[in-house]
């Protein structure tokens, strides 16, 4: 399952410095996924503005960063089906980082590779 999670330059560190983010830290994060209830409430249905909608609802209105990881399905609880919401219950770890977002403050996102999480970090100073 792909999700969506917003994060704080903070919480970005941590995924770096400790290879993942543990059960503790994600409780108090929004983390998103393609639920099937989310895809039909949606107006579209080619996959590549499926991935856009759900990118630019995770990131919200603030700038910070996004990532968005490959977890087990089996890892994530739907709770609100219709809006997308899941919550996990394991850690994101950085092996399961598909991409990396900043979000500026325009809500326009620039894509990072799964490998460029220094470059990220370092372009943040």
């Amino acid at each position: 399952m792909r999700i969506y999670c917003a994060l704080t330059r903070s919480e970005l560190e941590l995924l770096s410095n400790q290879g993942g983010i543990e059960i503790d830290a994600l409780s108090s994060l929004t983390i998103y996924a393609q639920t099937l209830q989310w895809i039909d409430a949606q107006d579209e249905s080619d996959p590549d503005v499926l991935d856009d909608e759900i990118l630019h609802q995770a990131a919200g209105e603030q700038p910070g960063y996004l990532v968005v990881a490959e977890i087990p399905a089996g890892q994530a609880t739907v709770v609100s089906p219709v809006e997308g919401l899941v919550q996990l219950s394991a850690p994101i770890r950085l092996k399961d980082v598909a991409a990396y977002f900043v979000v500026d403050q325009d809500g326009e996102l620039s894509w990072f590779g799964p490998s460029e999480l220094p470059v990220l970090l370092d372009s943040g100073k």
